[in-house]
């Protein structure tokens, strides 16, 4: 995680830093405001100052991600639309950063049992969905200027950009979930293999 969210400011930085090592050391079950406060190297009361429950830090978390997000990635408008399309794959697969597999799988898996409880957490359930809307919105921009350019096929830019957001969530749902060996190059194939070649002219 980077640590120029200007968005926040630097001791709730400090805090998303210590939730997301928590969330790394322990998972989401074994997440507790007790193991935030040992990484953030402050009392629980310290925490509390700022959030009242968990789920309050957790939401907050999942907003610092997407503005993280909003931040860090930039869509090069020198390269061709099918480029800037596999660049934004890149980056959910792979990371903003280049981050190592392990960290990224790490993180993917936190973030699903976060998921996981927003069927139950209204909290939880907005914070995703403010992030697959503005995700979709940038694939649905990306494949917008790829038929204005004539070298994508006149489509439905919305429903597209939420098959490849499917493609995507659901490789990476598959990984996590089941003892399928699916691994982030083989669900990056299947946008280059089956979903590109159908998109293109």
């Amino acid at each position: 995680m980077t640590d120029n969210n200007s968005g926040f400011s630097d001791t709730k930085q400090e805090i998303m830093q210590a939730t997301y090592d928590a969330i790394q050391q322990h998972g989401y079950a074994g997440l507790t405001i007790q193991s935030i406060a040992d990484n953030f190297g402050k009392s629980k009361a310290a925490l509390h100052y700022h959030y009242d429950t968990k789920e309050d830090i957790l939401a907050a978390f999942l907003n610092y991600l997407l503005s993280e997000f909003r931040e860090t990635i930039q869509i090069d408008e020198d390269s061709s639309p099918e480029q800037q399309l596999l660049d934004l794959v890149d980056v959910l697969l792979y990371g903003p950063d280049n981050s190592s597999s392990e960290e990224i799988f790490q993180m993917q898996t936190a973030l699903l049992e976060i998921q996981s409880q927003s069927p139950h957490k209204q909290l939880y359930r907005d914070q995703f969905t403010q992030i697959y809307h503005w995700l979709g919105n940038l694939f649905v921009e990306i494949i917008n200027n790829g038929i204005a350019e004539n070298v994508f096929r006149d489509v439905n830019a919305h429903l597209t950009a939420q098959h490849l957001l499917l493609i995507i969530v659901g490789g990476i749902l598959n990984r996590h979930t089941t003892n399928s060996e699916m691994s982030p190059d083989q669900i990056r194939e299947i946008v280059t293999a089956q979903f590109l070649p159908y998109l293109k002219k």
